[in-house]
């Protein structure tokens, strides 16, 4: 029997009126209500829809990809080899953007529930209770990129992203480095998380203090965050960014203000987006192999629809490469 909207509000202690709210969207409601009333529809596999039961039988020939940031390049990488094994099956890929909207990632799971979709890839930054809950009752594939959030029973694939850091900062330590700023990204994201740990057991183990500074992760961050760095820590002789557009934003800070890279002090970035190779100078990074993310993800989500992947979830995690240019004294 289908689960009700009375049925959600029951569950999440509030008004079927306040419900309705919550997934259509209007009304002001507090953060708290709404993921107490998300959290309920994704327990009850609710679908706020009266046709749902029957979108839910048809074979649509498309999936979803849901993705955090539809400007960044890693994303698009993704979805562009996402996009090729789709095409190589016949089916069509429905592309959305959060666009860091909390909550919204989940929101996109109704995509599935409501039959609008055969089956998902999922890039999700953030770890939530309702997000656990709408994973854990899909009753159709989803592949997720990056970390799952209560180890869920999911097909997966991840980065090594701490150990991707522990390769930036062992290479720069090499170099001489003794000085070194990790500039992260809000640490209510996995990603950061994750690269934080590995900045962290590398410095540790090498006995040295650590300096951190924190910024979001865009172009716009690594600028305000290179300047709070050098403030903060004027000594500083290498800038370890915990992602590409951090470190081209601090180079651009770096050069206005003269600062020679890499003779005053190094850069390095990771994912290594085609970027890195035309900034001045070419930055340094850490290759987490976006485009191979999405193929793996793509093809782990159609071996789930044809048939051909029936048993216990698959869990792959690729390993990061440094690739060494100028920004820390590689060849142009």
């Amino acid at each position: 029997m289908s689960a009700k909207a009375a049925d959600v509000a029951r569950l999440a202690g509030v008004s079927v009126s306040t419900v309705s709210l919550v997934l259509n969207g209007n009304g002001r409601i507090s953060a708290k209500t709404i993921e107490q009333v998300r959290a309920a529809a994704a327990q009850l596999n609710y679908v706020p829809n009266a046709q749902a039961s029957g979108l839910r039988r048809r074979i649509t020939h498309r999936i979803a990809l849901v993705v955090p940031d539809i400007g960044n390049s890693v994303y698009v990488s993704i979805a562009k080899s996402i996009q090729q094994v789709a095409k190589a099956k016949g089916y069509y890929v429905s592309l959305v953007s959060t666009d860091g909207i909390e909550g919204a990632d989940i929101d996109a799971l109704q995509l599935l529930h409501g039959g609008q979709v055969d089956g998902m890839v999922l890039i999700s930054l953030k770890s939530s209770r309702a997000l656990e809950q709408g994973l854990k009752h899909l009753q159709k594939p989803i592949c997720v990129i990056g970390r799952v959030p209560g180890n869920l029973g999911v097909d997966n694939v991840q980065a090594n992203s701490d150990q991707g850091v522990r390769l930036a900062v062992e290479h720069l330590l090499g170099l001489g480095r003794r000085r070194l700023v990790f500039i992260n990204g809000p640490l209510d994201t996995n990603p950061a998380v994750q690269r934080l740990e590995g900045y962290r057991q590398s410095i540790r183990a090498a006995g040295l203090e650590e300096r951190l500074v924190t910024a979001e992760f865009t172009l716009e961050g690594g600028y305000a965050a290179a300047e709070e760095a050098l403030n903060s820590y004027p000594n500083a002789d290498a800038l370890v960014c915990a992602n590409d557009l951090l470190g081209i934003g601090a180079l651009k800070w770096l050069r206005q203000r003269k600062i020679r890279v890499p003779e005053d002090i190094a850069v390095s970035g990771m994912d290594d987006i085609r970027e890195c190779e035309i900034c001045s100078p070419a930055l340094t990074s850490v290759a987490l192999h976006a485009a191979e993310r999405g193929r793996m993800a793509a093809q782990m989500l159609f071996d789930r629809l044809s048939g051909a992947s029936t048993g216990s979830p698959i869990r792959v995690v690729l390993e990061p490469t440094l690739r060494v240019r100028e920004s820390t004294g590689g060849q142009p």
